[in-house]
Order: C-alpha cells, then structure tokens, then sequence
C-alpha cells in the first residue's frame, strides 16, 4: 500500500521520522500536540489513468500512477526547522526510481512542485508546508 511504503522509506531516511510519533499515513492526529514538534502527514488522492501497454491495440495495464501529499506542521517560532524539514523530504521522494518498497515496484516517485507555505493558523499558531508528489507502480 502507498501509504505504508512512503511512511516506512522515509522512517529509514535518515530524517528523524518515525511511524506514529511524528510521521502519520493519515491526517495528524488530534492528540499531537504542539509540544510534540513538527509532525509529518502523508495522504493519499486522486491520481492519474494507468500507463497501458502498447503494440496492435491499447493493451493492458503496465503502471497505475498515484499521487500523495505530504504536510509538514511546525510550531510558530519553529519556521526555519519546519521549512529545512519539508525541504528534506522532498529531496529524500523527488526522482526517486526504480525502487522496490514493501512489495511494489516503483518506476517513478517525483514532486509536482516543490515545498509550498500555507499562512499560519492563528488559533493554533503553526506553520504548515505542502508538497504533491506522484508515484508510478509497476502492475502485474
């Protein structure tokens, strides 16, 4: 599953995550608290038709092609370690080829753009980063 491949390439990368205390395969949860430093989501969306083989006729699938975004959350005068943190990730997933993880082959992880800022939310006075990637899997 994406989610769980994601989650568990990045656990290993070298970027101070780890499964269920600051990296997330769904939206941070509540009980995170602010005192918990950045926190990390991974999300699965909408993706894009599957690559089909291609000879006489349009032939089978050969690739399904995903996509995911990734949210980094920090505390409000934690901006420069929240930013260096989207940033890290980004380059750790972007052209990321060929590669098995869990038990998918991946063709192609790459970044539809890099990291974004969303405006800080004031009631909870945190800086959130955003970046979309998408993945080319390997079927069959």
């Amino acid at each position: 599953m994406l989610l769980d491949d994601i989650a568990t390439y990045l656990e290993g990368a070298g970027l101070g995550l780890t499964i269920g205390t600051n990296l997330w395969k769904v939206p941070v949860p509540e009980m995170a608290s602010q005192s918990t430093g950045i926190q990390v989501a991974i999300i699965e969306y909408g993706g894009r038709p599957s690559i089909r083989a291609m000879g006489p006729s349009l032939g089978a699938p050969v690739a399904e092609v995903a996509r995911f975004n990734i949210g980094v959350i920090g505390q409000l005068e934690d901006f420069a370690n929240t930013r260096t943190k989207a940033e890290d990730i980004y380059r750790a997933l972007d052209n990321l080829a060929d590669q098995t993880l869990g038990t998918t082959r991946y063709l192609l992880v790459s970044a539809l753009q890099p990291p974004i800022y969303a405006t800080p939310d004031d009631e909870d006075a945190e800086h959130h980063f955003s970046v979309n990637f998408e993945a080319v899997k390997a079927r069959g």
